[in-house]
């Protein structure tokens, strides 16, 4: 299967890097251009802060339904009482009721972000509607849950993950973006290998088991994949995972220039790839990935 889907990338001059699939637990890697081992994933970087908020949910340190006031209030005990009626699950599902979207570090300014980037994510840009009501897709949401994350438990959120997932589960190499508190971005940022990207498809299609190694609950893995918030007339948003309305139960993640991890759950299937997208052609790779997904 790999060998037709490398072709078939090949024969489109499709500008992805590197592809690797896992089918029925096999996974195969392939390179189509040359490029470096360890790249930025762009907004597949939230799937990992969400999976890392998932893991303290699982442990009893968190709930989705604890509210953004209560885990940072005892740094800014002055921070605007909007955030008392935030909760993780809004921050996750990207409706926390900011209305534009901000800290994107990627496509704007990090100077403009002062030195103290989460007052400025808590005070300058606090949600002006009420959160749940407004879907505003935004790297602000993320760094503000690699926040949460290390309020709640203590740790910062790239420590733990190397500890208690990148090592256990065999990457190879992985860097985070951080901000001038030394805090990973959440949103952006991460650099890891494309295999190491399938891993979390794996991962998320076996109910939080890999290699026979639980790191998540069912229930997390159930929640953060289904559609909570209908973003379009063709896509839904999970807690950082995309879901398609006309394919209930398959989900993927995406980043900015076309990284994607695509998960087929009725063809245990995952296919991850990272590239460069100039011209869009990472849109065909999604057909592509899309027809041996559906048809394989």
């Amino acid at each position: 299967m790999l060998k037709q889907f490398i072709e078939t990338a090949k024969e489109y001059n499709v500008p992805a890097y590197a592809v690797t699939v896992i089918k029925d637990g096999i996974a195969e890697t392939a390179q189509i251009h040359p490029a470096n081992d360890c790249n930025d994933i762009y907004s597949i970087s939230k799937n990992f802060t969400a999976t890392a908020i998932g893991m303290l949910c699982d442990r009893g340190v968190l709930s989705v339904d604890t509210p953004v006031y209560d885990v940072l209030s005892p740094l800014y005990p002055d921070m605007p009482t909007v955030w008392r009626d935030c909760t993780v699950a809004h921050v996750l599902t990207q409706t926390t009721g900011i209305e534009h979207g901000f800290l994107d570090i990627d496509c704007e300014d990090a100077r403009n972000f002062g030195a103290d980037w989460l007052h400025y994510t808590l005070f300058d840009r606090a949600p002006t509607v009420e959160p749940g009501s407004l879907y505003r897709y935004s790297d602000s949401n993320f760094y503000l849950a690699s926040r949460i994350f290390a309020a709640a438990s203590g740790e910062n959120m790239m420590a733990f993950l190397q500890r208690e997932l990148f090592v256990p589960m065999e990457f190879q190499g992985q860097a985070w973006a951080v901000c001038p508190a030394c805090h990973p971005m959440g949103g952006t940022g991460l650099f890891i290998r494309v295999p190491d990207m399938a891993k979390l498809g794996q991962l998320y299609l076996q109910g939080g088991v890999y290699n026979g190694r639980r790191y998540l609950s069912e229930e997390w893995c159930r929640a953060a994949t289904q559609n909570r918030v209908s973003v379009d007339v063709n896509r839904g948003y999970g807690y950082s995972f995309w879901c398609e309305h006309a394919h209930p139960g398959e989900f993927h993640c995406g980043g900015m220039n076309g990284q994607a991890i695509r998960v087929y759950p009725e063809k245990n299937l995952v296919i991850a790839w990272q590239g460069h997208d100039y011209n869009d052609m990472i849109g065909k790779f999604f057909a592509l990935a899309d027809k041996f997904g559906r048809e394989a």
